[in-house]
């Protein structure tokens, strides 16, 4: 990674995933020891609730911003688009599109939200930027 790219802040990400992890323990629990009609369907909801924002932790966490492109953890596998096949870009959300798969880019966990804009803005084609 070269040495201007933007770095994820980590200790924005990683209690996501501790207190993740610590939900889907605890509604687990509460599906065996509960009385059986509640505590099955409380728990199993909430492990389920709990296992999509680990998920959605574990995106934004691995997400890598390169002079290559960009990439992040989906639930289809690590999705890469390169710089040069972005063809679209939004900014609520902040996202690009190449080839119909989108990649939205979490940029407020960066350590410099306007110079990742920024960073992403002079890598994509310049036809892209001028369309968001």
């Amino acid at each position: 990674m070269s040495p201007d790219a933007p770095r994820v802040v980590r200790s924005l990400v990683t209690p996501d995933l501790v207190i993740g992890v610590c939900q889907i323990a605890c509604y687990c629990v509460l599906a065996t020891s509960a009385p059986r009609p509640v505590g099955v369907g409380f728990g199993l909801v909430g492990a389920a609730f709990a296992a999509v924002i680990t998920l959605r932790a574990v995106r934004v966490a691995s997400t890598r911003v390169t002079e290559a492109g960009i990439s992040q953890l989906t639930w289809d596998g690590r999705r890469h688009l390169p710089w040069a096949d972005v063809t679209g870009l939004t900014r609520k959300p902040f996202a690009l599109t190449a080839h119909g798969r989108r990649v939205i880019v979490p940029v407020e966990v960066f350590e410099n939200t306007a110079a990742v804009i920024a960073y992403i803005e002079s890598h994509v084609p310049s036809a892209v930027v001028r369309n968001a």
